[in-house]
């Protein structure tokens, strides 16, 4: 099945496939040239994790999904175990979360080991923190996502608004009085630089969050009429 999970990748058109990698290539250099500002790490990381993470690593981690999500037709349906195709996207979906977020991490341990920021255990121990975060807020969007797919709606009516809803609402939140956006940005909100801090207030609801979404998904995708919605 592992040869199986590039397949629908495989399928997208030459054009889409270019604007992905002019979208690729354009978010690299915008975070390349956010990495290497001449900022403390501390202040790196509150930056990136608020102003640039939903800007930039969640649409690319949703795309990246949606593009490669596995699509049983009618008669790949009827020849194959539906089943299949729910472990292929699940699969997906966590390599999804992990390509996007680990090389923008790694990036910033190392623009920030050249420019010598990183020299105490506290300060490795926020590189760890940022890609904890990266991960949490790349899963739990996606797998609300998916959640929607197989609720039969088409991942091209799902895309634009997930990608837009979390830029709008941070740009909105922003100018309310209160800490609102630390609880709707609840998984990937920087808290602190306590690594078990984050481990209590954000990787365990996490956790649970996880397993409601992942029983949510089971149970809609054993529901549905596969054959009809083909």
């Amino acid at each position: 099945m592992s040869s199986e999970l590039f397949v629908p990748l495989g399928r997208v058109s030459r054009r889409v496939k270019n604007l992905m990698r002019f979208g690729l290539a354009c978010g690299v250099v915008y975070i390349v040239l956010i990495a290497c500002k001449p900022f403390p790490l501390n202040t790196m990381y509150y930056g990136f994790m608020v102003e640039v993470a939903e800007r930039t690593m969640l649409p690319a981690c949703l795309v990246l999904f949606c593009m490669g999500a596995a699509r049983f037709d009618s008669f790949e349906r009827v020849r194959r175990n539906p089943v299949d195709e729910f472990r292929l996207n699940t699969r997906w979906l966590v390599f999804s979360t992990f390509v996007t977020a680990l090389p923008v991490s790694v990036l910033f341990v190392v623009a920030s080991v050249l420019r010598e920021s990183v020299s105490t255990p506290q300060e490795w121990t926020l590189c760890a923190i940022m890609l904890l975060q990266l991960l949490m807020m790349n899963a739990s969007v996606t797998l609300f996502v998916w959640l929607l797919m197989n609720l039969g709606i088409a991942w091209g009516q799902i895309l634009p608004p997930a990608i837009a809803i979390p830029i709008i609402a941070d740009f909105c939140l922003k100018l309310m009085p209160g800490d609102l956006t630390r609880y709707v940005f609840y998984f990937w909100y920087p808290i602190g630089d306590s690594l078990t801090l984050v481990f209590i207030q954000q990787v365990v609801p996490f956790i649970g969050y996880c397993l409601l979404m992942g029983i949510a998904n089971i149970a809609v995708f054993n529901c549905r009429d596969r054959l009809r919605m083909s």
